[in-house]
């Protein structure tokens, strides 16, 4: 049985917001974000207490030459993506790896411990 795990959205508005994925198995959640066109460097993912915050910048390309534009359809700038993270996963252990365009985040989860029953010893005073 999986546990309970919630992401709320509370990304920047005024920013671009990278289309995002989240999925969960028995043992972590995952998150993957498209971030196409932008280097490890460009990556900044930071956890402020129970907050995953991931923020960057996709520079444009440089075109050689004196080079007019007939259409720009691709999204450059500043992004930002941010979750509030609540349930039982372990933010101290999350890992983040960027595949083929595609920020992937690792939240190992913790053992659920409700419903699990654990003995307690009664000493004597005195």
């Amino acid at each position: 049985m999986m546990g309970r795990v919630m992401l709320v959205d509370i990304s920047d508005e005024a920013a671009y917001r990278p289309l995002s994925d989240v999925h969960e198995t028995p043992e972590e959640v995952v998150i993957r974000m498209e971030l196409p066109g932008v280097s490890r460097e460009g990556i900044d993912v930071r956890v402020r207490g129970q907050r995953i915050v991931v923020v960057g910048e996709k520079q444009p390309d440089t075109a050689a030459g004196d080079v007019s534009y007939l259409c720009v359809e691709r999204i450059f700038g500043r992004f930002h993506r941010a979750f509030d993270v609540s349930g039982s996963v372990n933010l101290a252990r999350m890992t983040a790896v960027l595949k083929g365009g595609v920020l992937i985040l690792f939240l190992p989860k913790v053992s659920e411990r409700r419903g699990q029953e654990r003995r307690i010893p009664v000493v004597t005073e005195g």
